[in-house]
């Protein structure tokens, strides 16, 4: 069958939307109409050429659509069902899966190569194949992706709300409630409020937070992280952060601070860690550069102030659980996911998408099919 999809050609051009060809769903696949899709900048980094895929390549993973068909094998997922896509798809059999680390499945992180489970490749043009990337392709008006990355929701959730809880949504709730592990009357604070950190100021409200502090250098992101439960706001801008958490906090510091700055400098995991009281404990949720290879902080003052740092990819999600445990705190008006939603896009305008990311214009830019 033929798809409109935005393919990703050479790091570094702006995505290309056409028509390609899509084969019908394997063994253990779902083909899915895609309703929705986030723009993550996981997505700007395979643009950008900071993460390393094959190419050409269908990009995109923060998605949400209706099954329209299954391939043979399949289980659980019908044709009809509303589907969130889930870029870790545990298998549910390996050690790291029985062990409860689904972020950490062995078969079911997504390959920079392209290719499905069985490394074939579903999707192709005139000029040859293309990658599903992370298999999932949520760029794409069609896509087929492994039946363990989708997650079976409600039918009366919205899917152009339903699709953040794939990646954004869930990497930051998760980081404030799986790891921080953030119970009431608990002082945060969040250090980056893009879509990650918002859904981390968030997820710590959930948890019952006394005091949310979040800390960015744009004005807008501070106001709205506001409007989703931040308590006190602090540009870095304009004031030293770790001066500004111990003001908001009575001179102590927070017990949680979650690092959600999309490029980690040494600069932040030092803030991070030094705005910390004893026993506090600081969650990386950003990604560095690769010649970041030490944490800036004196091993002693761990020691001496009983302080940690754990890192986080996913918000140690569990997919088939989390995904639907978010969305109940969203019915329940405990997690707005529609107030995430800064503006959608038709496909065509994917690439202005991407733009208005960089320039931190929307909490979260969604792609409307």
């Amino acid at each position: 069958m033929e798809t409109t999809a935005a393919v990703l050609r050479e790091t570094g051009k702006p995505l290309s939307v056409e028509r390609i060809e899509l084969d019908e769903p394997g063994p253990g696949e779902v083909l899915i109409r895609m309703a929705a899709a986030g723009i993550c900048f996981s997505d700007h980094h395979f643009l950008s050429g900071r993460r390393v895929m094959r190419l050409p390549a269908v990009i995109g993973h923060e998605g949400a659509g209706v099954v329209e068909a299954v391939g043979p094998g399949v289980a659980g997922i019908a044709p009809g069902d509303h589907v969130v896509q889930t870029f870790v798809a545990p298998c549910g059999r390996c050690l790291r899966c029985k062990r409860r680390k689904f972020t950490y499945c062995e078969v079911g992180l997504g390959v920079a190569d392209g290719t499905m489970m069985d490394g074939t490749f579903r999707m192709r043009s005139a000029s040859g194949e293309i990658g599903t990337g992370m298999r999932l392709g949520s760029f794409s008006q069609y896509t087929v992706s492994p039946e363990t990355a989708c997650v079976v929701i409600p039918k009366d959730i919205d899917l152009t709300v339903a699709c953040l809880v794939s990646c954004g949504v869930s990497t930051g709730v998760g980081a404030a409630l799986n790891i921080a592990a953030v119970r009431p009357g608990d002082t945060v604070a969040v250090f980056g409020v893009g879509g990650v950190g918002t859904a981390a100021v968030a997820g710590a409200v959930a948890g019952g937070a006394a005091s949310v502090i979040a800390v960015d250098v744009v004005d807008a992101k501070l106001e709205a992280a506001r409007t989703f439960g931040a308590t006190h706001t602090v540009n870095a801008r304009e004031v030293d952060p770790v001066a500004g958490i111990r003001e908001a906090t009575g001179g102590y510091g927070v017990e949680k601070a979650i690092l959600c700055i999309d490029v980690v400098l040494p600069e932040h995991l030092a803030a991070a860690v030094d705005s910390l009281d004893k026993g506090g404990a600081a969650v990386v949720v950003g990604g560095s550069e690769s010649s970041l290879d030490h944490i800036p902080t004196p091993p002693a003052s761990l020691m001496r102030d009983s302080k940690s740092v754990v890192g986080t990819m996913y918000g140690g999600l569990d997919p088939h659980r989390d995904v639907l445990r978010y969305l109940d705190l969203h019915r329940a008006g405990r997690l707005p996911l529609d107030r995430f939603v800064s503006r959608t896009y038709p496909l065509e305008e994917i690439n202005t998408a991407m733009d208005d990311l960089l320039a931190g214009r929307n909490i979260r830019g969604v792609v409307v099919f």
